[in-house]
C-alpha cells in the first residue's frame, strides 16, 4: 500500500512478503504515479520482508525519492536495509521508531516543492 501525507510517501509491505525485481518495478511505478513525478521523501515499512538482490538494486536506482527511511523491528530488518542502501543515490536511514523516521523525513519534505493542485492524503494499493 502507498499513501502520501504531509509531503511524505509511505510504503507498507505486509510482514512475510517476498519482494522480487518485478514487485520493485511495480512499486516504483506506483510511487511515480502517486507523486506526480515529483521526487519526495519516503517511509518504507518493511518489517519481516525478504527482498531479492535484484529488487534491492532496482529500489536503489529510483529517482522517485529524495530520501528514504526504512522502518523495521529486528536485526534482520536492519541488515536488509543496509544491503538496500549500498547503491542508493539519496539519503537512506534505518529506524525502529516511526516517530524518529518521520522526524528525519520531515527535514526533506520541507525542501520539496509541490506543483499547484497537489493534494496530500492520496493512496493506492499495489
Amino acid at each position: 500500500m502507498l499513501s502520501v501525507s504531509a509531503g511524505i510517501i509511505t510504503s507498507v509491505w505486509l510482514p512475510g512478503s517476498i519482494v522480487d525485481v518485478h514487485d520493485a518495478r511495480d512499486a516504483m511505478r506506483a510511487v511515480e504515479q502517486i507523486s506526480g513525478g515529483i521526487p519526495m521523501p519516503m517511509l518504507s515499512e518493511m518489517t519481516d520482508v525478504e527482498i531479492s538482490a535484484a529488487a534491492r538494486y532496482e529500489f536503489a536506482q529510483t529517482a522517485g525519492v529524495v530520501a528514504i527511511a526504512v522502518l523495521g523491528s529486528s536485526t534482520v530488518d536492519r541488515v536488509v536495509a543496509a544491503a538496500m542502501s549500498r547503491h542508493t543515490r539519496y539519503p537512506h536511514e534505518f529506524f525502529t521508531s516511526r516517530d524518529d523516521a518521520m522526524a528525519w523525513l520531515s527535514n526533506f519534505a520541507a525542501s520539496v516543492s509541490r506543483p499547484d493542485g497537489y493534494t496530500d492524503g492520496i493512496s493506492a494499493l499495489t
